[in-house]
């Protein structure tokens, strides 16, 4: 081969190299896109990674054929999970593990990338949020938050810090903070072993801190395209102190549910019913729901939420605490 053609080769040479791992994408449109799969979300939307277009969203039902993937994570609308390179002609998949296995593709509910290392399962989230109240007391709420998680193909954990305070004009200032550790071990067919470890203290209610471990098996019992629904139960040891009560220690059953839904805006709420071992009479209820609204690329627009309810509350407070934010969250 002379000079002239290896400097006409060698371009298509690199360019055969920079897109041999490559997925190909072809829509039923005719068009084609090539780039790495980065997942498949509600079992709607398909996102890929290409070199010249960033990004490309593309709906599931207009995919004709895929080929050439990389290993993914790829769980049934069942709850059933397999990981392995996925392939589609019309409406067969074929995903290509530790076995060959055939699927329909309005089985798919999601697909993920698979962590070939520990820095690949991350993600993290940091959100701020700020209220006004002017009446007969003046009151500015403002809100941070941060969360760091980590998924794998077979476990999820996920830890979680939020404090809000009030600042009163003619009261004094008041601070209520979370911490929250949870985790997940998955199972197929939606069963999850789940447990966490929640820190909380509310000046306003004057809880000086609660410890709250729980632990408990779950099953996801309804999971569609834009909704998902998730109950469990378990146990769960609780040890609180408010302020001039001596500290309490109580066992709680545990009983709850989890709620998503991804359409025209998202919604992430759970209720957890802990009633008392220990005391007949008393019934705790703990509510947190966030609605989200995309701005721009991974700014969101949140309405955030809670409730705490105790049916015997310490002399002088409320059965409910509750408090409403609006704010902006960032997803890294």
């Amino acid at each position: 081969m002379n000079f002239r053609c290896f400097v006409l080769v060698l371009p298509l040479l690199l360019l055969s190299m920079g897109t041999a791992d490559a997925a190909k994408v072809h829509l039923q449109d005719g068009s084609v896109v090539i780039g790495s799969i980065i997942g498949l979300t509600d079992g709607d939307d398909l996102i890929v990674d290409t070199e010249y277009m960033d990004e490309v969203v593309i709906e599931w039902d207009a995919v004709d054929r895929i080929a050439d993937t990389d290993i993914l994570d790829i769980e049934l609308y069942d709850g059933t999970r397999y990981a392995g390179k996925l392939s589609r002609e019309g409406s067969d998949v074929e995903i290509d593990g530790d076995s060959l296995r055939r699927v329909s593709a309005g089985d798919i509910y999601e697909v993920q990338e698979y962590n070939e290392t520990i820095l690949d399962g991350f993600s993290a989230e940091t959100s701020l949020g700020m209220n006004l109240i002017r009446g007969n007391n003046r009151v500015t709420q403002i809100s941070v938050g941060a969360e760091v998680g980590y998924e794998d193909q077979n476990f999820e954990t996920r830890l979680r810090g939020t404090s809000i305070v009030n600042e009163q004009v003619d009261a004094g200032d008041t601070r209520r903070s979370t911490l929250t550790g949870s985790y997940a071990q998955k199972f197929n067919k939606g069963w999850q072993a789940i447990g966490s470890l929640q820190f909380e203290t509310d000046e306003q209610q004057g809880l000086d801190r609660r410890t709250l471990l729980a632990g408990g098996i779950g099953k996801r019992v309804l999971n569609v395209r834009a909704h998902r629904l998730e109950l469990f139960a378990g146990l769960a040891h609780n040890v609180e102190r408010f302020s001039g009560i001596p500290e309490a220690t109580s066992l709680e059953g545990l009983f709850g549910t989890r709620y998503r839904m991804r359409s025209f805006a998202d919604i992430d709420a759970s209720v957890m019913v802990l009633p008392s071992l220990e005391e007949s009479d008393r019934l705790r209820v703990q509510f947190d729901a966030v609605l989200s609204f995309d701005l721009y690329s991974d700014l969101d627009f949140q309405l955030t939420v809670y409730d705490r309810y105790d049916s015997q509350p310490p002399a002088g407070n409320e059965k409910n605490d509750t408090g409403v934010t609006l704010g902006l969250s960032w997803e890294y």
